[in-house]
């Protein structure tokens, strides 16, 4: 059963990103597809929708993944640092 406390943390996390740059990893069977370049453009309920900016090996252009795949560890974020006065 997911708890709602730790969904809504993810839910703020995102919601706070809308606009940034991030890395999505996503598990796939037995392995992590890594995604180095999406930008958080929106946020929902349930789900939220990443833009692929380079070349992956998903081929498609936008990405809906859910809270709960954040929470079971079936994807992973991480946000990338803006690097200002570089």
């Amino acid at each position: 059963m997911i708890k709602s406390k730790t969904v809504s943390k993810y839910k703020d996390a995102i919601q706070n990103n809308i606009g940034k740059k991030i890395i999505l990893t996503l598990k796939k069977g037995r392995k992590y597809i890594t995604i180095n370049e999406c930008i958080i453009s929106n946020a929902y309920n349930a789900i939220f929708v990443v833009e692929i900016l380079g070349e992956s090996l998903i081929n498609c252009k936008k990405l809906s993944v859910c809270y709960a795949d954040l929470l079971t560890g079936n994807a992973r974020v991480t946000v990338l640092s803006d690097c200002k006065g570089a």
